[in-house]
């Protein structure tokens, strides 16, 4: 009983910290939006494999090398938020530069990133992120009994790894949409500005934080 109150409460924990708005979220998000739903589940899968490590690190215990060593900590947000500048950045001048040419040709439109690609960039971001961290840190510290057996630790893994896959394969569906993309077509402009801004400043608020 008490092994599945644990999985229970680190489920309920896990939905809304997977649900909060972020880096994570705005990368399937806009994935799905400019390309495909095939393609935005590539986003899913490395947002869920990173996920995966952060639990293996919060259920071996490793994670609690940030507390020892604030300098790692402090490397790691430099890292992931220079990371999170430089999508911003690539955002705003590619918008610039299609801007600039007066539009994409059909052929431009046609060209889509590699899965891999996709992939290991939702991961990197993802396990850069120290938001993510800050999570697994508050969910082990409230959630988890004193010993935990290497079965529980498997079951959390996949427990968040599985809720994490659910909710951005749904975000991949869902903004991959004929509707959502007829509405996204119409204020492009303005909404791959807003996109690359909200990358910028998650950069910068991690580098600051």
């Amino acid at each position: 009983m008490e092994y599945l109150l644990v999985l229970l409460h680190v489920a309920l924990i896990w939905m809304l910290a997977v649900a909060t708005p972020g880096a994570n979220v705005l990368l399937t998000i806009n994935t799905a939006l400019n390309y495909d739903r095939k393609i935005a589940a590539f986003s899913a899968f490395g947002v869920s494999c990173a996920t995966l490590l952060w639990s293996f690190f919060g259920g071996s215990g490793l994670v609690i090398l940030f507390s020892h060593f604030p300098q790692l900590f402090g490397l790691m947000k430099v890292v992931g938020g220079s990371y999170l500048l430089y999508l911003g950045m690539c955002q705003i001048y590619l918008t610039q530069k299609v801007k600039r040419l007066g539009g994409l040709t059909e052929s431009d439109q046609m060209v889509s990133p590699s899965k891999r690609k996709v992939f290991i960039s939702a991961f990197i971001t993802s396990i850069l992120n120290p938001k993510t961290g800050f999570f697994v840190v508050s969910l082990f510290s409230v959630s988890m009994p004193e010993n935990m057996s290497v079965t529980m630790i498997l079951a959390i893994m996949l427990t968040m790894s599985s809720i994490t896959l659910s909710w951005h394969l749904f975000l991949a569906t869902a903004f991959s949409h004929e509707s959502a993309k007829s509405v996204y077509a119409r204020i492009s402009g303005v909404m791959d500005y807003v996109t690359g801004g909200l990358f910028t400043i998650f950069g910068i608020k991690v580098m600051t934080s």
